[in-house]
């Protein structure tokens, strides 16, 4: 591949290799010829380059909380726009991310409809879920923080961390600041029990969950 030299190439993870002194043209290019593909994900980090390739137990994760998120979207009536691993990336940070999964909450009505996200222009996702079963090897938070989105959640298999950024750091959180209705616990709780339960059975109690979380709301107003 042209454009710069790949000078150093490491295997850090089953699942991760880091490129390091990848130019931006490079960059953009190995993602317009992944551009319609969910696999591989990339992260740029001004030069170094992970590409990073999920496992099902991965995959299964992030599937479940694009599914809560979908139950709560409907009990608590907000407004949630999932874009899953959109790619993310500006030039003038020289940073781009794909998340496992993002949503637009908050800023929902500002995306809507749009075929095309412009990170300079139009608002970040307003929640980032990671799942990090294996460690990834550049630091994402440094980057989530520059394009400002505002809460991140870290998923390791056994417990869900909620980072919500202030200034410039992200604090742990115990609840959500798009859904504060959402506990970090919950999230965790619903994960470790999704584990032993099909499916259809998981999902019932997802919306159970949610439901709960709607009449606990109403009942709070």
């Amino acid at each position: 591949m042209g454009g710069g030299a790949m000078a150093t190439a490491q295997v850090v993870q089953e699942q991760r290799i880091v490129l390091c002194h990848v130019s931006w043209e490079t960059y953009e290019r190995l993602l317009a010829d992944h551009e319609n593909s969910s696999v591989p994900r990339f992260t740029y980090d001004r030069g170094a380059l992970e590409i990073m390739s999920p496992l099902p137990r991965h995959e299964r994760y992030k599937r479940a909380i694009e599914s809560m998120m979908d139950a709560v979207a409907i009990e608590l009536m907000v407004e949630v726009y999932g874009l899953g691993s959109t790619t993310f990336r500006r030039a003038d940070l020289d940073r781009g991310f794909e998340a496992d999964s993002c949503f637009y909450i908050q800023n929902e009505a500002s995306v809507r409809g749009k075929d095309r996200i412009e990170p300079r222009t139009d608002p970040p996702p307003d929640l980032v879920v990671e799942i990090e079963i294996t460690h990834p090897s550049i630091p994402k938070l440094p980057i989530y923080a520059q394009f400002g989105v505002l809460e991140v959640w870290r998923y390791d298999g056994e417990r869900l961390e909620i980072l919500v950024l202030e200034g410039s750091e992200y604090v742990a959180r115990t609840h959500s600041r798009a859904i504060p209705a959402i506990t970090a616990q919950a999230v965790a709780d619903l994960l470790a029990e999704g584990d032993g339960l099909g499916n259809s059975a998981w999902l019932r109690r997802v919306r159970a969950w949610a439901r709960d979380l709607g009449d606990e709301g109403e009942t709070d107003a």
